[in-house]
């Protein structure tokens, strides 16, 4: 009887990740979306409208441990205003096969100016709105409206005219406070919704965006968009189907449960896959497979240890938080530790989702199963959002 009612729960569970999967692709009516390589090295998605031209065109530059799918929300609305956006993988993120580098960061943007002969619009969040500044400042890069999200955006006095968007709980915040309040010649709007990670999303910041565009190019201000609601219902449709999935579908079946310590990564992974799309780039990259398997192995590793020590799985993100608060504190000094900041925040809060899976992966019965699900979890996850630095 209990095996007859789990396998009812998984049927649930596999149609609940198959509807959020389906909502997920559900996006703005004339909005369309097509994958290019915008230069022979800058992998980009092109979110446009189906409204007769000619559009603006708008660059989305995503933050460190980000990727192109991270600015989705911004692209989706300004396209649904009728501008034409490319929101583009920066060297060492996401699909791009370019090295991480300062070089490669400051000349991306004239390169992308050049293939698309002009910019109108310029979108960066955190490092990217950085590296966009730098490229005005230093290479010539001209975008005729800067918009920077959660960034330092220093353009040089004969920059163009700028809209700056913050959270009021962003962490990066209290380190450019003093600069932000001494911007007279540029427009700052806060949100109190939202923290660094999540400013890419909020609704306030985006509609704001969109409004500056519009007044600044004479379109229109479209209503806000709402494509994006479903989209998250699918994901969190998709989230609860896996975790039914990783509860139940190892119980069917004695063998399914003598690998349950890799079922129960496999499908929180997949399910990602499926339904995280138009919030983070998670789809698998077959150049990112070497870095996932040493931080697999790192994690598995260091797992081994903190069991052989007796010492709880949670002092790994501890530890992984503690080093990020570290490189934060001498981020007003050595302003390359911003990067190490967001690669140890954000394993840390990957970190935390992994140990999740490896419980649910040991069900009380083996701290191994737990350790290896943890690993296998971690090790994609990271590995996938962890800037090349080679």
């Amino acid at each position: 009887m209990k095996t007859h009612a789990h396998r009812w729960i998984v049927l649930a569970a596999i149609i609940s990740l198959g509807v959020g999967a389906a909502l997920s692709h559900v996006i703005e009516p004339g909005v369309r979306i097509e994958k290019i390589m915008l230069t022979t090295n800058t992998p980009a998605l092109r979110i446009f409208s189906t409204m007769p031209g000619p559009h603006p065109k708008v660059v989305l530059a995503h933050g460190a441990g980000g990727s192109k799918e991270m600015l989705f929300r911004f692209g989706e609305a300004f396209a649904a205003a009728g501008f034409d956006c490319y929101s583009v993988d920066q060297a060492g993120h996401g699909e791009s096969p370019q090295p991480f580098s300062i070089n490669n960061l400051g000349t991306k943007f004239p390169e992308v100016e050049r293939a698309l002969g002009g910019v109108d619009v310029f979108i960066g969040h955190s490092m990217g709105g950085g590296a966009g500044a730098w490229s005005v400042h230093d290479f010539g890069f001209r975008p005729k409206l800067f918009i920077g999200l959660g960034a330092y955006a220093e353009v040089g006095e004969h920059g163009p005219p700028r809209l700056l968007l913050y959270s009021r709980f962003d962490e990066f915040r209290p380190l450019i406070e003093t600069w932000i309040k001494a911007q007279t010649n540029a427009q700052v709007i806060y949100s109190p919704w939202c923290e660094h990670i999540t400013e890419a999303y909020d609704s306030r910041l985006v509609n704001a965006g969109v409004k500056a565009a519009c007044l600044a190019f004479g379109k229109p201000v479209p209503p806000p968009p709402t494509a994006w609601r479903w989209r998250l219902l699918g994901l969190l449709l998709g989230i609860v189907g896996a975790r039914a999935l990783m509860l139940f579908l190892p119980d069917l079946h004695p063998r399914l449960a003598r690998v349950r310590m890799f079922i129960v990564p496999g499908i929180l992974i997949i399910a990602l896959i499926l339904t995280l799309w138009p919030w983070l780039g998670i789809v698998p990259q077959l150049h990112r497979i070497p870095i996932q398997l040493i931080v697999m192995g790192i994690v598995w590793v260091t797992l081994i240890g903190i069991r052989r020590l007796r010492m709880p799985r949670w002092s790994l993100p501890v530890a992984t938080g503690i080093l990020a608060f570290g490189f934060l504190a001498i981020a007003e000094h050595f302003p390359l530790s911003m990067l190490f900041v967001s690669i140890f925040a954000i394993s840390t809060l990957l970190l935390l989702v992994s140990m999740a899976v490896g419980r649910i992966a040991a069900r009380s019965v083996s701290r191994r199963d737990s350790d290896v699900a943890m690993a296998i979890f971690a090790g994609y996850v990271i590995g996938q959002f962890m800037p090349f630095l080679y």
